[in-house]
């Protein structure tokens, strides 16, 4: 995972599987595969699943969404993603005195502001 062969070309291998295998045959590989190493699902209910397995053995747990590199967000996709959150925050603290969750902030860059400041 750390190959620049990986990093430089995973995007547009996976635009091109996206295209030869459609979007849900390439999205169940990469869960199948790269993705159950790093996260604890798709969903809501992979991540609610996974988080009782881990409390079960005495493991805690923080629930993190990623979201960056769009380009040209609209208003109604940040939206989205804050009702997403608003949720996933809802769903994890039900029936619990407490539930951790990370938020980037860079979900809410633009792909642009966040480019302009890296040259900076």
């Amino acid at each position: 995972m750390a190959s620049n062969l990986f990093i430089n070309y995973s995007l547009a291998g996976m635009q091109i599987s996206y295209r030869l295998l459609g979007i849900r045959m390439t999205n169940r590989l990469i869960e199948a595969t790269a993705a159950s190493i790093f996260t604890g699902g798709v969903t809501l209910q992979d991540l609610v699943r996974e988080i009782n397995l881990l409390e079960h053995r005495g493991v805690g747990t923080i629930s993190m969404s990623v979201v960056e590199g769009l380009r040209n967000v609209s208003e109604q996709t940040l939206d989205e993603f804050l009702q997403f959150s608003k949720e996933t925050i809802r769903i994890m603290t039900e029936g619990k005195s407490e539930a951790h969750f990370a938020v980037k902030l860079t979900a809410f860059v633009s792909m642009e502001i966040m480019e302009k400041l890296s040259l900076i």
